[in-house]
């Protein structure tokens, strides 16, 4: 017997192979000033961060790794160019959570974990679950699972497909986790001339 697992969904995991510089932290650290009331934690009234001229080298390292996934993950022959849209961050504390949701108007997602524990941090994915019937599970694999629990530690970087969904189960621990997410699109042409599918994004 041979088990395929057809259609994976890509979760690409990296570091930011730098510590950051005291003034980003600094920075970063001025944002939870000004904060508002998520579904169970606080997020950032900013939601372009990686705009801020102090940011600016953080920004750089993370489009990096968002072309990165472009290029390994999706091999497109298509002339595009991916790039960061909205950005914000999000500050859990202990018993806090963040709900399950996937992000619309974007096409890859991430997440750059500023201060997390990877002893009680983690990221949860949320396959969706519409079925016409629901079986009790025996043992849980990769084909019938509809969670995956994945540990994060500062530095990380998580990109994912913005349709995925995820979220952060009720905190443990005693640090503040924070993180810095955001989206993604991209600009150039993309179809085809002959199929009457082209599309200029600019």
């Amino acid at each position: 017997m041979e088990l395929i697992p057809l259609f994976p969904i890509p979760v690409y995991t990296s570091n930011l192979e730098r510590k950051l510089t005291k003034e980003e932290l600094n920075t970063i650290n001025e944002y939870k000033k000004e904060t508002y009331k998520n579904d169970g934690n606080i997020t950032s009234n900013d939601n372009y961060v990686l705009e801020n001229k102090t940011l600016k080298n953080l920004k750089k390292d993370l489009n990096e790794k968002v072309i990165n996934y472009f290029n390994k993950i999706i091999c497109t022959s298509n002339s595009i160019i991916p790039y960061i849209t909205q950005s914000w961050i999000n500050y859990t504390e202990t018993n806090q959570f963040h709900h399950s949701h996937s992000h619309l108007n974007s096409y890859v997602s991430g997440v750059f974990y500023i201060n997390a524990d990877k002893k009680t941090d983690q990221i949860t994915f949320y396959k969706s679950d519409h079925n016409t019937l629901k079986l009790e599970v025996a043992r849980y694999n990769i084909f019938n699972s509809t969670t995956l629990r994945y540990p994060v530690e500062t530095g990380n970087v998580v990109l994912f497909p913005s349709s995925l969904g995820h979220g952060v189960e009720r905190k443990k621990g005693t640090n503040t986790r924070i993180s810095l997410s955001f989206n993604t699109f991209f600009k150039g042409t993309i179809g085809s001339s002959k199929r009457l599918t082209k599309l200029t994004i600019q």
